[in-house]
């Protein structure tokens, strides 16, 4: 069963994507979703940053797509005050993190991705992918493929040690 990404998908691919209010925090910034995050690298000014993170879905997407053409010319992106070259190894570790703050931080986010189980996901819009996305749909994929392992190994890493302590009793 394959499972594509996107907003105006059915569950649980809608809740897979950027868009969805999906709080947490990361390097102390509070985040409302992960596409104000995303987008929120496209502006130098940390102020501007705060401001973008507390957006979500299309109302992000817009406010970033403003800042594409700097992106474009500069190829730099920026997080608290730090130059990163744009879709650098810097650059896409950043973004997993993010998704990693999502899905550990907001429960109806892990929810989601753990109903997933196996399926093989996919992220096709229906649109042609920008060649200046700053998250290209094979990176997306390939980072929710590694933090839904490590979702996975920590449930059942825990169902275990819950299991043998009531064994014990």
């Amino acid at each position: 069963m394959a499972i594509n990404i996107g907003s105006n998908n059915s569950y649980p691919g809608n809740k897979l994507s950027n868009f969805p209010p999906a709080p947490f925090q990361i390097d102390g910034v509070q985040c409302a979703s992960t596409e104000g995050f995303i987008q929120a690298l496209k502006f130098p000014d940390p102020e501007m940053q705060r401001h973008v993170c507390s957006l979500v879905g299309r109302e992000a997407k817009f406010k970033g797509k403003k800042a594409n053409k700097r992106v474009q010319h500069m190829g730099k992106v920026w997080w608290q005050g730090r130059e990163i070259e744009f879709r650098s190894q810097e650059h896409m570790d950043l973004i997993e993190r993010g998704l990693r703050a999502k899905f550990t931080q907001c429960d109806s986010a892990r929810r989601a991705l753990l109903a997933t189980r196996e399926a093989t996901l996919t992220h096709h819009t229906g649109y042609k992918e920008s060649p200046h996305t700053s998250l290209p749909a094979r990176d997306f994929i390939r980072m929710l493929y590694k933090i839904r392992k490590e979702l996975q190994q920590q449930e059942a890493s825990s169902s275990n040690h819950g299991s043998s302590r009531r064994s014990k009793k």
